[in-house]
C-alpha cells in the first residue's frame, strides 16, 4: 500500500529566560495529576515582584486592514467572513497563485499567506530551499523592510515548516518543502510566551507566509505585582493548575527548565493585561517535548486581573 503524508510543522518557540542555576539537584519523582514529573534542575532565582502591562485595544478598521495589505502588496475588498473570531481578510485574486491577508481585530495580530505555496499539496522534486543562515537573513530583511522587527524582537530558530513524504513497500521519498524562521519578543528583558513572529520561506527563498501573534502594549507598567515562588509554582503544576490544560500529554516527564516570562493569549481573543507566568519545559521518556505554564501572580492579586 502506498502512503503519502504531508506534514506542516509549527514553529515551537522556546520563550523564556535562561535561568542561573544554584546547582543541579538530584533526580526525584513527584506524582502529579497529569503524571510523574522528574525534576532534573533546581529552582530559578527570581525577583519578588514583576510589572504587569496593559494592552492597547486595537482599532482595526477596514482602512487599517488595507494598510496591512499594502505592506505585503495585497489588495482587494475587506471581508469579515469569520466575525465570531474577529478576523477580517483580503484575498487578492489578481495574483497567481492568490495571496491572503488576515487581521485579527481582537488583538491586532495578522497573517499574510500564499496558500498554494504554504501548503504545497504535491511535488515531484526537492524545492530549492536556502540554508538556515540564508533563511534567517531573508526573514530578517523581509521584516525590517516592512518595519515589523522592533529592537525588542530577537531571532530564535529555523525549523522545517512542511514536509512531503511518499512511502510504498519498496521505496520512500521525502522532501522538505518550507522552512520557518521564528522571532520572539522581550518586555524589559523578560521573554514573552505564546506569541511572536514567524516567517515561512519556500522554493528559491520566496516568503510564502508571515504572521505575528503579538499585541501592542502601553509603554509604562500598569503596576507591579507580587509573584509566587518557583516552589509554589511547581505545586500548582502538580495540581494541574495551569494556564492551558493539555489533553494529549500524560505519563512520565522530566522537567528540564523552569523560567519566568509573560503570557500573551491566543490572537483570536481579546486580552486586557499581560501577566507573568512560570514555564516548565518538560520531556517525556519517549522524547516528546511539551511546555506547561503556571500563573506567577499571588492568588490575592490575581483576582484583579481575572
Amino acid at each position: 500500500m502506498n502512503k503519502t503524508v504531508f506534514k506542516v510543522g509549527l514553529v515551537v518557540i522556546v520563550l523564556g529566560i535562561v535561568v542561573v542555576m544554584a546547582g543541579i539537584i538530584p533526580f526525584f519523582n513527584i506524582l502529579g495529576v497529569s503524571g510523574l514529573y522528574v525534576l532534573a534542575i533546581s529552582h530559578p532565582v527570581v525577583n519578588d515582584s514583576y510589572p504587569v502591562y496593559k494592552t492597547v485595544p486595537p482599532d482595526i478598521t477596514d482602512e487599517e486592514v488595507k494598510r496591512f495589505g499594502a505592506l505585503f502588496n495585497v489588495s482587494g475588498d475587506v471581508q469579515d467572513y469569520r466575525p465570531t473570531s474577529g478576523i477580517s481578510s483580503i484575498t487578492d485574486y489578481s495574483k497567481h497563485p492568490q495571496a491572503v491577508l488576515e487581521v485579527y481585530r481582537n488583538s491586532g495580530a495578522f497573517t499574510y499567506r500564499i496558500p498554494e505555496k504554504y501548503y504545497p499539496y504535491t511535488t515531484d522534486r526537492q524545492p530549492d530551499l536556502p540554508s538556515d543562515e540564508e533563511a534567517r537573513e531573508i526573514a530578517t530583511k523581509y521584516l525590517q523592510d516592512r518595519n515589523l522587527l522592533s529592537d525588542d524582537m530577537h531571532f530564535t530558530t529555523v525549523s522545517i515548516g512542511s514536509l512531503y513524504e511518499h512511502q510504498s513497500p519498496n521505496s520512500y521519498t521525502g522532501y522538505k518543502l518550507t522552512k520557518n524562521v521564528g522571532f520572539v519578543k522581550e518586555i524589559q528583558g523578560v521573554y514573552v510566551y505564546n506569541a511572536g513572529i514567524t516567517v515561512t520561506i519556500g522554493d528559491k527563498g520566496e516568503v510564502v507566509d508571515a504572521g505575528s501573534s503579538l499585541r501592542e502594549l502601553e509603554p509604562e507598567p500598569f503596576r507591579y505585582v507580587k509573584i509566587i515562588t518557583p516552589e509554589q509554582a511547581h505545586q500548582r503544576l502538580l495540581s494541574n493548575d495551569v494556564v492551558v490544560r493539555l489533553t494529549c500529554c500524560t505519563g512520565s516527564y522530566i522537567v528540564k527548565n523552569i523560567s519566568l516570562g509573560y503570557w500573551m493569549d491566543i490572537k483570536a481573543y481579546p486580552q486586557k493585561y499581560v501577566l507573568p507566568v512560570y514555564a516548565f519545559s518538560c520531556e517525556s521518556i519517549e522524547g516528546e517535548h511539551i511546555t506547561l505554564y503556571v500563573w506567577a501572580i499571588e492568588p490575592s492579586e490575581m483576582q484583579e486581573f481575572s
